[in-house]
């Protein structure tokens, strides 16, 4: 594939030392229990698993022991050019070793995502290995998403090819059989995770997790990685974890499963941070519980919509169809340093207004909109509806965006709540906090930026690069807020 199409089914090529550290994690050590290993790779490509693999078998076993495990080996893609490959990549392998030998591999096209296509497979394979495609399953195509939704246990919402991948791993595998992958890390405290952090919680034990966290592993895509080796089967228990720190995998504590709710994410802690936790966990009610959390304005062309206030004259637009609004991600000290505006083709009620009516009444918004009609209907890779074309790339927070509200980054390196008093104005990049029961507004601004905060984001939430973390509404929304915040003061 060329690496646009690459990207698209969300292939990318592993590195031979992540390779290795896999299979010591899943193989055998012992030469005769690798001699009746049955080794499968259900997103093989060009056979980086599969060819590791058999290097080992040939070196480290004898001759008709080696060539039985390389018979069994098997291999599954949706891309033939890549088995293509693969294939002959075992050949040329083959004949280094022993050259007057042929095997008929077992290298099948299969698209993974059927699950029927795997029935003959099921239970066969001693050890699963590869690296699953990164690709949205929103992705795909209605139809195909709907066949999927209605197979896989692990599908939930917007989510992953490669839980799939999972699933279908455990499926392949024989009772006590062992899988190792190298995939995204999200799953472990997503949404979209949770059903998959269900299914390995209730019935298999994962032995391992050894997280990459912010470092890429990967030269072509930006990925948060982790590898993660399961048992079929057995009594789930506390799963040990390793993270790279930059030089070397440290321990980084235990996943402690929680019985009664298995599908909570799962993070890493030591004793003590478990027991910090839970004390704050018991503190008081969740933040959802009392506010209403709101993502920003999402135009997908900020350029066109937004633009610092002072420009207003210069691009001949009508004050009426001008909302002001803040910048969530650059706010200091509770206000945006660039007083910006945004064009506001709604009513009050969020209601888009009708084309022929902004034409009439705010001509010049409607030429500076105009000029970027084809920018506007390239939006959602040119699928925008076209009658819409003037409105904002996503209908959300609309009208909840004015108000009285708090605001915060989706990113942050430490917690950054700022309070936006202007109730005149909506946001954008970030999150907002609207208190829909009475509170101590200072008290609450004082518990979102707080040390407690930190140490629970860097536990519920997701790291990126350069120690930033998410502070988006899934994670932020089971903040446990202190008693104090709900007593007002006396009047």
């Amino acid at each position: 594939m060329t690496p646009s199409a690459r990207k698209q089914h969300g292939i990318v090529y592993t590195p031979q030392p992540i390779v290795e550290q896999i299979l010591d994690n899943v193989l055998p050590q012992r030469a005769d229990e690798l001699a009746q290993a049955k080794i499968c790779d259900p997103a093989c490509g060009e056979g980086a698993f599969l060819l590791a693999v058999a290097r080992r078998a040939l070196s480290r076993l004898g001759r008709d022991d080696a060539l039985a495990v390389l018979r069994r080996m098997t291999g599954h893609d949706i891309d033939r050019a890549a088995i293509a490959k693969c294939r002959a990549k075992l050949n040329a392998l083959l004949a280094q070793w022993y050259p007057q030998e042929r095997i008929r591999w077992r290298l099948r096209e299969r698209n993974a995502f059927d699950r029927a296509a795997s029935r003959s497979d099921r239970g066969r394979f001693t050890h699963i290995v590869g690296n699953p495609p990164y690709v949205r399953v929103q992705r795909l195509e209605q139809s195909g998403r709907n066949r999927i939704a209605g197979q896989w246990k692990v599908i939930r919402g917007a989510t992953d090819s490669y839980l799939i991948f999972y699933e279908l791993g455990l499926d392949l595998l024989r009772d006590g059989g062992v899988l190792g992958y190298i995939a995204p890390s999200s799953w472990l405290r997503s949404d979209s995770g949770s059903s998959l952090r269900q299914l390995l919680a209730t019935a298999h034990q994962v032995r391992k997790i050894i997280d990459f966290a912010e470092h890429q592993v990967f030269d072509d895509v930006t990925t948060y990685t982790a590898i993660v080796i399961i048992q079929k089967g057995g009594n789930p228990d506390a799963i040990p974890v390793e993270k790279f720190d930059g030089s070397a995998f440290r321990p980084a504590g235990n996943i402690v499963i929680e019985r009664a709710n298995p599908s909570r994410p799962w993070v890493a802690s030591t004793d003590a941070q478990r027991e910090r936790m839970a004390r704050l966990m018991e503190r008081g009610p969740r933040l959802s519980d009392i506010a209403d959390i709101h993502v920003g304005i999402q135009t997908l062309a900020d350029g066109v919509f937004i633009f610092p206030a002072a420009q207003q004259e210069s691009r001949g637009l009508e004050s009426w169809i001008l909302r002001d609004i803040v910048k969530a991600s650059v706010m200091k000290n509770g206000s945006d340093p660039v007083p910006r505006a945004v064009i506001f083709p709604y009513n009050n009620d969020g209601k888009l207004l009708p084309e022929s009516y902004i034409a009439e009444h705010a001509p010049g918004a409607y030429r500076w909109l105009s000029s970027h009609k084809e920018r506007l209907l390239n939006r959602d890779k040119g699928r925008f509806d076209p009658a819409r074309w003037y409105g904002f790339g996503r209908h959300v927070s609309i009208t909840s965006g004015f108000g009285d509200k708090i605001l915060t980054s989706g990113m942050n390196r430490r917690p950054n709540f700022q309070h936006c008093p202007d109730p005149g104005a909506t946001f954008y990049s970030g999150y907002c906090v609207k208190p829909k029961i009475p509170v101590a507004l200072d008290r609450l601004l004082a518990a979102l930026n707080s040390d407690d905060m930190d140490f629970y984001i860097k536990r519920a939430s997701r790291p990126y690069q350069g120690g930033w973390m998410s502070y988006a509404k899934s994670f932020i929304k089971d903040f446990p807020i202190p008693a104090d915040v709900l007593r007002m003061e006396p009047e």
